[in-house]
């Protein structure tokens, strides 16, 4: 449920500042300092970092893996973009059918520690099931759906690049041996596009925009970072634990679970809970749960 929260979180600090790349860049930049102070005071994860340099001077790893973060941080500013405007269910479901239907790219050309993997008919059919489950979500807003596609477009494109993420983490875990290490890397690579950004519409605006508040103020607009890194240590502990499909299949259930929860306990302006929304709900659940049970057939070298 930490990914539902945390968009909660940044898409309140959104508002709160009135600026989605500056909430974006509260969020990454406070897990960023929270992954170098854990790897300051632990040893185990400080000695690792000197790997992540040598598996590029070795050619273990190449110069666009290292950008995986990038991923990570167009994610986040979704939530500072789309969740104030459309809500946590909307966005949360968009994102999941997107990364359902990378996975098919991504396992078809071998991106990451996997070998490239064959695109089953049931899998595109399983992916299909969770795409039509966000187009549900959209035509359950009482607008329509054309005024959501805006919403649906980031949640689907958000869920394609973090799929490729997730595949080029495992390469950079695989090197490091350590969470927090590749965890730091995502977060600093994130920071540096939102900073990008930000100097972007800085001078398109001409001035500095949205200043973030002061953490002691409100803190909890700063409690994004800090959630993202929970659940990047979280999906590490259980994938080994519970195997893939079933992190898989509890994680993304979660994720949906909370983010229909707090769209009741805390919406936003553009929250929107009806039937249709339940439906669309069932339909990428039950589309997320049948990918993972499919067939993977290796394809042969």
């Amino acid at each position: 449920m930490s990914n539902a929260l945390q968009a909660r979180v940044n898409g309140a600090a959104s508002e709160f500042v009135a600026n989605p790349i500056t909430a974006a860049m509260m969020s990454v930049g406070g897990g960023f300092i929270c992954a170098t102070l854990l790897i300051v005071f632990y040893a185990p994860a400080r000695r690792r970092v000197g790997s992540l340099f040598r598996a590029g001077k070795q050619g273990r790893l190449s110069w666009w893996n290292y950008l995986a973060g990038m991923g990570g941080a167009i994610f986040i500013l979704g939530q500072a973009t789309v969740v104030p405007a459309y809500g946590v269910t909307l966005y949360m479901v968009s994102v999941v059918a997107g990364q359902s239907v990378a996975s098919l790219l991504v396992d078809r050309l071998g991106i990451g520690v996997g070998p490239r993997r064959l695109v089953t008919v049931s899998r595109v059919a399983a992916a299909m099931l969770a795409l039509a489950g966000a187009l549900m979500i959209g035509l359950a807003r009482p607008d329509g759906i054309v005024l959501a596609v805006a919403g649906l477009t980031w949640g689907l494109g958000a869920g394609g690049v973090t799929a490729i993420q997730y595949a080029l983490n495992g390469l950079i875990s695989q090197e490091t041996g350590s969470v927090l290490v590749t965890s730091a890397l995502n977060f600093f690579m994130g920071f540096s596009l939102l900073t990008a950004f930000y100097a972007i519409a800085a001078a398109i605006a001409g001035h500095p925009i949205g200043a973030p508040p002061a953490i002691l103020e409100h803190p909890l607009l700063w409690l994004g970072g800090p959630l993202g890194l929970l659940f990047i240590a979280a999906a590490a502990a259980l994938v080994r634990t519970l195997g893939v499909l079933a992190f898989t299949v509890t994680s993304v259930s979660g994720q949906l679970t909370g983010a229909l929860a707090l769209d009741q306990v805390m919406p936003t302006n553009g929250s929107v809970l009806n039937g249709l929304v339940f439906v669309g709900f069932a339909a990428t659940v039950t589309g997320v749960l049948f990918a993972g049970m499919s067939r993977r057939e290796v394809l042969p070298d």
